[in-house]
């Protein structure tokens, strides 16, 4: 009879910090944008993407600024020297009202965001295979409209000659080829590289690894009508991003992380 009342006691323990972990993620701020050096909780440096709970506070010095946008896609400015309470927050909405269109967008980040702060408070999956090749171009789930690819990557192993791998999602093909550079241009030539087909490539010291413990990166080669469908979207965005008062440059870095939507 203990054990049973012990093991609901432990199951209820389990089940509250669940539900007041999934309550504190809900009522959480993210960091959009800033300028300057603010900081949070006195010296902890306030990046984009960081989160901000019911505990935190944000120092800003002058000429600091910081956006935050919360769950429904509300954002909020804070632009004043000051040091702002989690509970203070609410008060600095952007006056400007964002259109339906832009309340998604920056939901859709919250939930980005939130989804990357899981990640990085879970047990990471450790790649032992080739750990010192960084892929570096082009970047993870990053959609392009291109006519070539150039494939980049830094060799800090001890090893001259690599094996960069081009795998197609749907077929799971794989091209190999070796080489002893840090790149490589394949061209859309509907063989190697086809419109409207999805792509993962990785780079190792050995022609025939653990695929399972190897680092890939993906991306998607878009077909002509899906790449004009989604640069209409994202000049509606532009255009409602601007009228919040972003510039050019914000707009084109936030839809490139955000949307992997990268144009040179």
């Amino acid at each position: 009879m203990g054990r049973i009342f012990l093991s609901q006691l432990v199951t209820c323990i389990l089940l509250f910090f669940l539900g007041f972990n999934i309550c504190m993620a809900q009522n959480s701020y993210y960091v959009f944008k800033k300028s300057g050096k603010p900081f949070l909780n006195i010296d902890a440096p306030v990046l984009r993407g960081s989160v901000i709970g019911t505990s935190d506070v944000l120092l800003l010095h002058k000429k600091d600024t910081v956006f935050l946008i919360n769950e429904v896609g509300e954002l909020f400015e804070l632009k004043q020297a000051n040091s702002y309470a989690y509970n203070s927050l609410k008060n600095y909405k952007k006056q400007e009202e964002a259109d339906s269109f832009t309340k998604k967008y920056f939901s859709y980040v919250w939930k980005q965001f939130t989804n990357q702060q899981k990640t990085r408070q879970r047990p990471g999956v450790v790649y032992r295979e080739d750990r010192n090749i960084k892929l570096l171009s082009p970047k993870d789930s990053i959609k392009k409209y291109v006519p070539e690819i150039f494939f980049k990557w830094k060799n800090n192993t001890d090893s001259t000659k690599v094996y960069f791998h081009l795998q197609e999602v749907e077929t799971n093909h794989i091209f190999k080829i070796g080489l002893t550079g840090n790149e490589i241009k394949l061209y859309r030539d509907n063989f190697i590289l086809k419109n409207g087909r999805d792509y993962k490539w990785a780079v190792t010291k050995e022609p025939y690894p653990n695929f399972s413990e190897v680092k890939f990166n993906n991306f998607e080669l878009l077909n002509k009508d899906s790449y004009l469908a989604l640069k209409k979207e994202m000049e509606t965005l532009t255009l409602a991003l601007q009228l919040l008062g972003f510039s050019d440059e914000d707009i084109k870095t936030a839809i490139c992380l955000d949307y992997k939507f990268c144009e040179n």
